[in-house]
């Protein structure tokens, strides 16, 4: 007699092994930070990163590279996101929209390093890893990952926040396989509020 899988049991074998590859490549994307600024953070540090995030956004994005599914360098599309907090505060899932293109996000605290990590994943094929700490007052993000064909993704960032939480604005320099990209200067705004 054969026995069948509940479908409800498949489902959550198949998540608790994606939040599993999620954490635990932590160590592996481990970005070297300057020695002088402090990149780990507090629990605390992630309900408050998580608070100012979540909810519903609109923006304005200019692509700073050619991006397979999503547009061309110079290209201005209109972008819309939403993150919500789950799992008793241990973590933000987002999906954002951009042009043609999607893409998944998961944020995370990880008490071993004391660090804040946000992963998103495209429609493209784009892999980006996040390492997000405070500093001055603004959130600072140390980024690494590939693109679809393998090109490493690196740079430095800051999300801005303004207008008490209403605006959010990411400026920095990445870069793909060593090569500068054009800064970022994109805008979000908040539509929930």
């Amino acid at each position: 007699m054969t026995k069948k899988i509940p479908t409800t049991l498949l489902m959550l074998t198949c998540l608790a092994g994606f939040f599993y590859s999620m954490v635990s490549v932590a160590p592996i994307n481990a970005v070297e930070a300057d020695k002088k600024v402090k990149t780990t953070s507090s629990q605390k540090d992630f309900k408050e990163f998580c608070e100012t995030v979540e909810g519903r956004w609109i923006g304005e994005v200019i692509w700073i590279t050619d991006w397979p599914g999503f547009g061309k360098k110079g290209d201005k599309v209109t972008a819309y996101s939403e993150f919500t907090v789950g799992e008793g505060g241990n973590v933000m899932t987002g999906r954002f929209y951009a042009g043609p293109g999607s893409g998944t996000v998961l944020a995370h605290y990880d008490a071993r390093t004391r660090q804040i990590w946000e992963r998103a994943v495209s429609s493209g094929g784009n892999v980006w890893n996040h390492l997000i700490y405070k500093h001055d007052g603004a959130w600072h993000v140390q980024t690494t990952g590939s693109t679809a064909d393998g090109k490493k993704i690196s740079g430095t960032s800051i999300r801005s926040f303004s207008d008490k939480g209403k605006t959010q604005r990411w400026s920095g320099t990445w870069s793909i396989d060593g090569k500068k990209l054009d800064p970022l200067r994109d805008v979000f705004r908040r539509l929930d509020e």
